[in-house]
This record gives structure tokens, C-alpha cells and sequence, in this order.
């Protein structure tokens, strides 16, 4: 019986890794079969009572969580557009699934960190798979595809998503580099370069912002250990990539055009952006939204409305996940999104884990630019590292993971 536990453990542990490993991966089917197959087998897991006890002793926390699933199902009584209303509510059904997942099971602290070095390394490989594709293009002639969204073609990713992929590996490394052996520390120490350097080729002005802050957090939490040599070395390495921010490799990318080819600041594009969604959220009712599939319809009008002839024509989202929730579910919406914010981080900062405090810290700072959950490739990573960080961990012998 006990050797049949195992495996059971084996496989479910076995499909939360492969649901990390494939988020960074070229094919969203394959993290979307990931999912699939984790729910399946968490399934088998464990028994539907000891699932029952622990979610019902976990209930308010999975509410919370899964509350964008439920604002979603709820949009639909008010919403006009039904096909875009069931495009968005499919979106959202990893709200529903990893808490579900997570607040039902028992994981220890060794299980988080050891999905999260696999999602570090994960990101890894598909940067170099990315680049010997790159390689392969410029010895061919077939054009130069090592930076800006050229790069993200190959990574079949949004640049600014993979950055902040990125990020998190980075932070990884970054955290745990000193506790390890020398040939760890090596290791580690490489792919911090390496990932480094990959930040720059992707050129996602965001990232650098998001790093400097992420960075400054896991600094705080490990002052202790700092020794004036690695402050020395922090600091260098603020400064190389504050001057990064000023090389044309990151300035060219944002020279933005207009349809008739006028020149436009990156700035002045994300006010307008967020001047027309604000708008939209004060026409329409103000503490439910827009609904599930009306939000963007508007926001697409009202930026015609306003002359931003480019956003109508390739239908731009509201560039910043605050107004895009508060466009489609209203106040009610935001305030849910907030109030998941502040538990994950409470819920760290109470366990002194800076390190994830860092992780959600990139997701937010990205989430001012970025209406980062309105695509698989920023909704899977919110959904996982909110619900995982956000339980509690067991004491005790970790479970085994192969």
C-alpha cells in the first residue's frame, strides 16, 4: 500500500514539475496539457477526504484566490459579447485550478524551492534553445533574430512575459548562490551571467526597474549574511545595468510609429493607453465593469474617441493590469486583485521569505505596464506562485520528488 502511495506522490509531483518546466517552453500546449494532466492527478493524490478537510480548513484563502474564476463566471450575466466572454473566462480557469490544487494538498517548504529550481533551469534551456535557433538563422542569412521581439518569435513568447521569467530564475540563483558548494556556486554563478545577459538581448525596459526592485528585496532579506565585498559587487552590478537602460540596443526598441509612420514616445503611448481605460471604467458601472467580454470592445472605441488610431487598429489591451481588471470586473474586481496581493506578501513577510516577497514584487512592478493576465503566459505564473506561496508549509521529512 505504502509503495502505492509513492507513486501516486510521484506522479503528482512529477505534473507540477512539468507544469513549471513547459511554462518557458515554445508550445503553450504543452503547459496547457501540463495542467491538465496535474489535475488528473492530484486526483489520485490523496483521498477526497483528507482533500475536503484541508481545503475546508483553508476555504477563506481559496475563495480569495479563486475569486477572478468566480467575478468571471459572474461577468457573464451582464456581459453583450459571449464569445469573448467565454475566450476570457476559459483564461481564467487557472484561478480555479491551482488553489483548488494547492490548498487541498499538504506541501512542504523543500517542494516549492524544488519546483522553482526546476522553472530556473527550465528558463535556462529555452533561452539557449532560443539563441542556437538565433544562431542558426544569422548563419544561414535568414536574418538576425538575436534581439528585441525577433528574439520573442523564437521563444514563441512575449518578450516582456520571458523577462520576467527571466527574473525569477535570476532571483533563484541569486538567493541561494552562497549556501551552496563551490561547484554550485559555479554553476550558479553562470547562469546568473548568462541570464543577465539574455535580459539584455530581450531589451524589456520593465525588467530593469523590476530587477533593481526584486533585487533590493532580496538584499534587505539576506543583509545579514552581505559581506561588504558583495555590496561592492551589487552595487557595480546596479550601476552596469542602470547603463544598460541608455544603450540603443534598449532605446531603439521603443521608438514606436504611427499607422502614417510619426514617431511616438513610448510614454506618451502608455498615457493614452490608460487615459482611455480610465474612461471606459467611469462610463460604464463603476464596482462590477464592463463584464466578462465587453471590456475591451469599449476600451477599442474609446481609443478612436481620443485619436490613438494605432491602439483601435491593432486592438491594444490597457497595458497595465489594474485598470484592465477594474475594466472588465470593476472596483469590485481591483479590490479582489489587491487584496490578493497583500495576503501573498503578508503571508511572506511573516515567514521571512524575502525570496518570494522578490517574485511577486517583478509580477506587480510588470503588472504597471503590462496587462499581464490576460494571457496564459502571465495568468499561469500569478495563478501557481500566489496559490503555492500563500499555504502553509508541513514540517517534517519533504516529500520525494524524482
Amino acid at each position: 500500500m505504502s509503495k502505492f502511495i509513492n507513486i501516486r506522490e510521484q506522479f503528482f509531483f512529477g505534473s507540477l514539475i512539468l507544469v513549471v518546466i513547459t511554462l518557458s517552453l515554445s508550445k503553450y500546449s504543452l503547459n496547457s496539457q501540463s495542467i491538465i494532466a496535474c489535475a488528473i492527478c492530484w486526483l489520485f493524490y490523496s483521498s477526497f477526504r483528507e482533500k475536503y478537510n484541508n481545503l475546508k480548513r483553508n476555504f477563506l484563502p481559496f475563495l480569495l484566490f479563486s475569486s477572478l474564476f468566480w467575478i468571471s463566471l459572474i461577468g457573464f450575466l451582464y456581459t453583450e459579447n459571449l464569445k469573448e466572454g467565454i475566450r476570457n473566462f476559459e483564461m481564467q480557469l487557472p484561478f480555479l485550478v491551482f488553489p483548488l490544487i494547492f490548498f487541498s494538498v499538504e506541501i512542504t517548504e523543500k517542494t516549492k524551492l524544488t519546483l522553482l529550481k526546476y522553472f530556473s533551469y527550465g528558463v535556462v534551456v529555452s533561452a539557449c534553445f532560443a539563441l542556437l535557433k538565433a544562431g542558426y538563422f544569422k548563419l544561414n542569412n535568414f536574418g538576425d533574430y538575436f534581439y528585441y521581439d525577433k528574439l520573442g518569435q523564437l521563444l514563441n513568447i512575449h518578450t516582456t512575459y520571458f523577462a520576467m521569467y527571466v527574473l525569477f530564475a535570476l532571483l533563484y540563483f541569486a538567493n541561494f548562490i552562497s549556501r551552496k558548494t563551490f561547484k554550485k556556486r559555479l554553476i550558479y554563478g553562470l547562469c546568473i551571467v548568462f541570464l543577465l545577459w539574455f535580459l539584455y538581448l530581450l531589451s524589456v525596459r520593465v525588467s530593469v526597474v523590476a530587477l533593481i526592485v526584486s533585487g533590493l528585496i532580496l538584499i534587505y532579506g539576506n543583509r545579514k549574511s552581505i559581506t561588504p565585498k558583495t555590496i561592492f559587487l551589487l552595487f557595480g552590478g546596479v550601476l552596469l545595468i542602470v547603463l544598460f537602460y541608455f544603450t540603443p540596443n534598449f532605446q531603439k526598441r521603443f521608438n514606436a510609429k504611427t499607422p502614417e509612420g510619426i514617431a511616438i514616445s513610448d510614454v506618451d503611448t502608455r498615457t493614452v493607453h490608460w487615459k482611455s481605460a480610465i474612461e471606459v471604467i467611469g462610463n460604464n458601472n463603476l464596482f462590477f465593469g464592463a463584464g466578462t467580454g465587453d471590456g475591451h470592445s469599449k476600451l477599442y472605441d474609446q481609443y478612436l474617441k481620443n485619436g490613438f488610431e494605432t491602439g483601435y487598429i491593432y486592438q491594444y489591451n490597457a497595458h497595465n493590469q489594474f485598470l484592465e481588471t477594474a475594466l472588465f470586473y470593476g472596483l469590485l474586481g481591483l479590490m479582489l486583485l489587491l487584496a490578493m496581493l497583500f495576503f501573498v506578501l503578508k503571508k511572506c513577510y511573516a515567514e521571512k521569505n524575502f525570496l518570494g516577497i522578490a517574485i511577486i514584487a517583478v509580477q506587480m512592478v510588470v503588472m504597471i505596464t503590462e496587462s499581464t493576465l490576460e494571457s496564459q503566459s502571465g495568468i499561469v505564473p500569478f495563478a501557481f506562485t500566489a496559490a503555492i506561496l500563500s499555504v502553509v508549509s508541513i514540517s517534517g521529512k519533504a516529500q520525494k520528488i524524482s
